[in-house]
């Protein structure tokens, strides 16, 4: 689906170099085959290719719909909506029952049958009307719509993960070296900080940004290192996992960690200058390692007994040049991909690896009770005659 219009801030490069990018994948066979059975369907975020892609399955094969964000990073999701943070937004995504009926009715299949102020000459073109066909027919194949509802405006806090919790929308503000909540009162409020960093400054520290939460709260926080000074993890590594409550370092000298998790009592987090996934059990301060995969590890989730790990290409940078995945590895025999894993024993079940130009994976979440969704944003040419509302007794 493509734009009605442009977001002004940060735009990822002109239409033709989001269209010309190359989302081209392989997968196992099983793959498909696991999501429908499942139930489920992925939704995973690439800053670098400036896209949200949703993964489906259909009569045993994979479908790729992709959607252009700024640098979008931490994706939450729940059964009825989901959250992507961005370069200097969280959009709000809902899904919409009412929205995908009227479309699957064929309610807005002919524009020029709409009331009259529902068109516009100016925008009506047949390019625009082409598109709109195009985004008409996307939904009537869909299981599961979801709508842009609504988005705050942040500024550039590179926002990292973000969950709902009790009280309300966490996130990982890495440029302020803390936890925050946010909402359309103020750009955000700093609720918590490592014990080494002294004040709340935009210097991206010690680069906090991962978050794992338990009953409604966030527990687990990881970091690349301890130093209380701008952008010093650039130069300096000694990743952290953090105790929130009780704000102890559990464990240091990790290697870029990202992506801590709580499932089955166990803390589970990416050692990603390493390739592995690692679990930490908090009554006996265990670490085990679950498996090595051939990239750097960022973005993980969990459905039962099965851990989806998502893993990028190594960067040529500075920063990654001395980390040991660099060492054992060149930019090319790495994989930016998807792996389903069996989280007892660390064996991979299945894999789908991107061939194009997709190299960087940053967060990978799990919509359920969906096999074929998709999603409209506010710069879809069919949003504009999209609506969901509810009704009280009218006099």
């Amino acid at each position: 689906m493509q734009g009605y219009r442009e977001q002004g801030y940060g735009r990822a490069g002109d239409k033709s170099d989001f269209v010309n990018i190359d989302f081209a994948s392989e997968y196992s066979e099983n793959f498909p085959k696991i999501l429908q059975a499942l139930g489920i369907s992925l939704v995973v975020s690439s800053y670098q290719s400036h896209a949200v892609m949703l993964l489906r399955s259909r009569a045993d094969a994979l479908s790729c719909s992709v959607k252009k964000f700024v640098r979008p990073m931490g994706i939450c999701v729940s059964e009825d909506r989901f959250l992507v943070s961005t370069v200097n937004r969280i959009v709000n995504f809902k899904s919409s029952d009412m929205s995908r009926d009227s479309v699957c009715r064929g309610e807005l299949d002919d524009l020029d049958s709409l009331a009259s102020k529902l068109q516009d000459e100016e925008r009506d073109t047949s390019s625009f009307k082409q598109l709109r066909a195009e985004q008409i027919s996307a939904i009537k194949q869909c299981d599961k719509l979801f709508t842009e509802r609504s988005s705050l405006t942040t500024g550039t806090l590179n926002t990292h993960d973000i969950a709902w919790g009790d009280e309300g929308l966490w996130v990982v503000n890495s440029s302020f070296s803390c936890l925050a909540t946010v909402s359309s009162e103020s750009g955000f409020t700093a609720r918590w900080k490592p014990h080494f960093i002294s004040e709340l400054k935009a210097e991206d520290r010690c680069h906090l940004n991962g978050m794992a939460m338990q009953n409604g709260r966030p527990k687990y926080v990881t970091t690349f290192n301890t130093q209380d000074s701008q952008d010093s993890w650039r130069t300096e590594q000694n990743g952290t996992l953090i105790d929130v409550d009780s704000n102890e370092i559990l464990l240091s000298g990790l290697s870029m960690p990202h992506s801590p998790r709580c499932d089955d009592g166990f803390v589970y987090l990416c050692n990603s200058g390493l390739g592995e996934v690692i679990s930490y059990n908090p009554d006996t301060r265990e670490v085990s390692t679950v498996c090595t995969l051939p990239g750097f590890t960022r973005g993980l989730s969990f459905f039962g007994d099965l851990m989806l790990v998502a893993t990028s290409q190594v960067r040529a940078s500075k920063v990654f040049s001395d980390i040991p995945l660099t060492a054992a590895h060149t930019q090319t025999d790495t994989v930016c991909g998807i792996w389903i894993v069996n989280k007892h024993n660390g064996q991979t079940l299945s894999k789908l690896q991107f061939k194009g130009d997709v190299s960087q994976l940053y967060d990978l979440s799990i919509i359920p009770n969906s096999t074929f969704p998709e999603m409209v944003s506010g710069d879809d040419a069919i949003s504009a005659h999209l609506y969901d509302f509810t009704k009280e007794v009218l006099k």
